[in-house]
């Protein structure tokens, strides 16, 4: 049975290799992105894995993680175009003065400006070769931790981005890791980006995802609470913003 099992993975994979080498040629010859690559990429292995037993896919998903990282190097991302470094010391700044005004308009507790460029500074910085969106993050963050970096939930989950240690350990990062806020928010996107890897770049499902588990949008049984919460910090943060402007 394990043999049969790994004949299977072999030639799975060796079938993606094949299928990989054409895609990233035409799309060189395309001039076309790495990170395209790699979304289009990860959406075949995706396919493939709609075939396959269980128990194989957590080792296939662990391969994808590290496709997600590939290219780090192209800075795709419109606030961190090297011709355009003023535009986005501005850009970090207004999102700082608007999330303190944010932070006001809701009584919650003070947190230093230092520390909140800091973590403007790492979203922008761990989501510019993504798809997603800074200020997304930032109201996932506002919403899962109010922004306290020491917070730790019921169910266990830690810091900015209130990760579970089981899903950090997936990603190959410590439990003690998490009380490190840069640590914790490069986690966090590194999971956002992979769901929305796995659900085609479909953001209210990753977004569900990353507070309900994949279980259950898979199956399903996800509700959109979590995502409407997201939903409606984001257009008061994005309205503060404009007004700030």
């Amino acid at each position: 049975m394990f043999r049969k099992e790994m004949n299977l993975i072999l030639q799975t994979w060796n079938r993606v290799i094949c299928v990989w080498a054409l895609l990233i040629c035409y799309m060189i010859w395309q001039d076309q992105p790495p990170t395209e690559v790699n979304l289009k990429m990860l959406s075949m292995v995706a396919r493939y894995q709609q075939t396959m037993p269980d128990k194989l896919n957590k080792q296939i998903q662990a391969e994808q993680l590290n496709m997600v990282n590939v290219a780090e190097n192209k800075n795709t991302h419109p606030f961190n175009r090297s011709s355009d470094i003023g535009a986005v010391k501005d850009t970090q700044s207004d999102l700082v003065q608007m999330i303190q005004e944010y932070i006001k308009s809701h009584h919650e507790r003070t947190i230093s400006e230092a520390d909140l460029k800091l973590y403007v500074q790492w979203v922008d910085q761990y989501t510019k070769d993504s798809k997603i969106e800074p200020l997304w993050i930032i109201a996932m963050m506002w919403q899962e931790s109010r922004m306290v970096e020491n917070s730790v939930s019921s169910d266990g989950a830690i810091g900015l981005l209130q990760i579970i240690p089981s899903t950090a350990k997936w990603l190959g990062v410590s439990k003690s890791a998490l009380y490190e806020p840069e640590t914790n928010i490069k986690t966090g996107l590194r999971y956002m980006q992979y769901l929305m890897n796995k659900y085609n770049g479909n953001l209210r499902k990753a977004t569900i995802a990353y507070n309900q588990g994949e279980g259950n949008v898979d199956r399903g049984k996800a509700r959109n609470w979590y995502y409407n919460q997201v939903n409606k910090h984001y257009s008061k943060m994005k309205k503060l913003l404009e007004e700030l402007g």
